[in-house]
């Protein structure tokens, strides 16, 4: 970590400059410090004697060899916590990396957080917890940041600026006390991620579970409506399969299976079977799903099996991902494996995912390199596209949206990184939280789902739009989440946390179904206002606006039809005569003519 500590202004360096070789000359060294000091106080000095602890001692106590940090008693207001730390070495360079280690709570924007240092030496004192140029630390949390003398230094209370930028990585930086006050600095295994806070929770139904510690991953069986879930804790080295209820979570049963058949990733199929990837052995194990006794272990060279493995039960395939890149290829009807598809450039398969509807599959290559996700047309001679995620550390999990052709990946960042499966090209960052491990697809709600290991959270994501249209809360370290048919969404975390009398370790598991915002019905009109009013539209023609015969007459009007000119002549004619006929005969009978005229059947 760089800081950037030279005086500003020219001046300034030229006072800095006169009083450094004003120290030399009188061959004094200042004592290092760790933050700006108050104004009225007077700078620390002690002669130089190296490695004669009772002089630094009585030069530098605790008390004031330790300095103090530059920022007030009270909090300090958002966007103000950046201090320059006057010890840093001249010229910007950056710190050496100290042996120490160190741990927050909490990582997110705006929050209150606990803060662990270990592994340090007692009397060595913590000097600044933040970002880049960035020191969290109160002036009255620096002062008592002491190492013990197990080594630890734990601060309560350290505020994070509600605009600390997501994604930047935390440090600490600590004076070590036996190397006369050298300041090291310690980057954390954490960044900064926006904030925890739930959004939309009322548009989703579920439940929640207490399991034993350590749970990996979990399957839906759509046709048993049951939930599996697979649990390894490497600490006892014990393993599970739990059999859950997937309306109550309730557990209709759990084999605590041997270490050979340990199981890590896991997937169902419509053959009542529940196949696991064995993490510990390599390898891929077969369970009954009514019982969940053990069926079958493939040999690691028939069958190895990493984390990864989805089943395709319009098929009747299975997708096994493993070592070297390689994906195997299964026969469910059979049990056995049939083929294999290669990726080049993967050092190992750890997620999979399928779309059913395009026949696609989604792999991740893990800790490689280079990162990267590929796409495998499983209809089109097992075609694969790769793409690189360039700026990831690792990828962790991907899901593919058939409707926008976007590629969700996870990254164990605090982002979502989406490419487009045609272009090859990143459209957008999705801020999500902490460490996003894992994501999928829905497409039942068309919706993309991601959990955010260390923000504790499930990010839910509109593919139409690329935004976060929800947050839930899924417990702390949550590392899976699953999709089932039916639309459930089911995550599992993996802290081990303590609770009960005995601290026993547990974690969660979780299921959500999205409740669709349902259109209010349209109001019915009344009676009257049916008689009185007008309609607003024309009412649409039906497909025959011409009234219909009656059954068995349309064959005779349609006769009829093609004679009807002829008809109307012949009528008319015969009208016509008739009406000159009778005419002539009232004539006839008023001796108007004489009736030798008329036709004898007239007279």
């Amino acid at each position: 970590m760089k800081k950037n500590l030279l005086p500003k202004t020219a001046s300034q360096r030229a006072i800095a400059g006169l009083t450094s070789l004003a120290l030399v000359a009188g061959g004094l060294t200042v004592m290092p410090y760790a933050g700006a000091q108050d104004e009225t106080a007077e700078p620390v000095v002690a002669t130089a004697e190296p490695n004669n602890d009772a002089a630094a001692e009585e030069a530098a106590p605790a008390e004031a060899a330790a300095p103090e940090a530059a920022a007030e008693d009270e909090a300090l207001p958002e966007g103000a916590a950046a201090v320059a730390l006057a010890n840093a070495p001249q010229g910007g360079a950056t710190l050496p990396t100290g042996p120490a280690k160190g741990f927050v709570s909490g990582t997110a924007a705006g929050s209150e957080v606990d803060f662990q240092a270990f592994e340090l030496k007692e009397g060595d004192k913590v000097t600044s917890v933040g970002t880049e140029h960035v020191n969290w630390l109160r002036k009255d949390q620096s002062v008592n940041a002491i190492a013990n003398a197990d080594g630890q230094v734990t601060i309560k209370g350290v505020q994070i600026p509600a605009d600390a930028k997501t994604g930047d990585h935390i440090y600490f930086t600590y004076l070590a006390k036996a190397e006369d006050y050298k300041e090291y600095e310690v980057m954390l295994d954490a960044t900064v991620t926006s904030s925890t806070e739930t959004i939309n929770v009322d548009q989703y139904t579920g439940a929640k579970r207490t399991l034993l510690t350590t749970l990996t991953q979990s399957a839906f069986d759509p046709a048993s409506k049951y939930i599996f879930a697979t649990r390894v804790s490497l600490e006892d080295g014990t393993y599970s399969i739990y059999k859950l209820d997937a309306k109550t979570l309730d557990v209709i049963a759990k084999n605590d299976i041997e270490e050979r058949y340990a199981a890590d990733g896991i997937a169902v199929d419509n053959k009542g079977q529940v196949w696991v990837t064995n993490s510990e052995t390599g390898t891929v194990s077969v369970f009954k799903q009514s019982d969940l006794t053990h069926v079958k272990t493939f040999s690691q060279q028939e069958l190895p099996g990493v984390k990864s493995i989805v089943i395709d039960n319009q098929t009747d395939l299975g997708y096994v991902g493993g070592p070297g890149g390689v994906i195997t290829v299964l026969d469910i009807n059979q049990n056995k494996p049939i083929g294999t598809i290669a990726l080049d450039g993967f050092d190992e398969v750890t997620s999979l995912a399928l779309d059913q509807r395009t026949n696609q599959l989604i792999a991740t290559s893990g800790e490689s390199a280079d990162p990267q996700v590929a796409k495998v047309d499983l209809a089109n001679g097992k075609k694969v596209d790769r793409y690189e995620v360039k700026g990831a550390r690792e990828v962790s999990g991907a899901a593919y949206d058939p409707v926008s052709k976007n590629i969700f990946v996870a990254t164990n960042e605090s982002v979502i990184t989406v490419i487009n499966s045609e272009t090859e090209k990143v459209v957008t960052t999705i801020d999500t939280g902490s460490g996003t491990s894992d994501v999928r697809y829905n497409p039942k709600d068309q919706r993309v789902y991601a959990v955010n290991t260390g923000a504790g959270t499930l990010s839910v994501i509109d593919p139409a739009t690329n935004k976060a249209v929800a947050k839930l809360e899924v417990g702390s370290s949550p590392v899976h989440v699953s999709v089932a048919s039916d639309g459930t969404v089911s995550v599992v975390n993996n802290a081990s946390k303590d609770i009960g009398a005995v601290g026993q370790p547990v974690d969660e598991i979780y299921t959500f179904k999205y409740n669709a915002p349902t259109p209010p019905p349209k109001p019915k009109p009344s009676t009257s206002e049916s008689t009185t009013q007008k309609p607003t539209e024309k009412p649409k023609p039906t497909e025959d606006p011409k009234p219909k015969p009656p059954n068995g007459s349309s064959d005779l009007s349609s006769k009829l039809g093609k004679y009807r000119t002829i008809l109307i002549a012949i009528f008319s004619v015969l009208g016509l005569t008739g009406i000159i006929a009778g005419a002539v005969a009232a004539m006839a009978h008023a001796n108007m003519i004489p009736k030798e005229w008329l036709p004898p059947q007239f007279r």
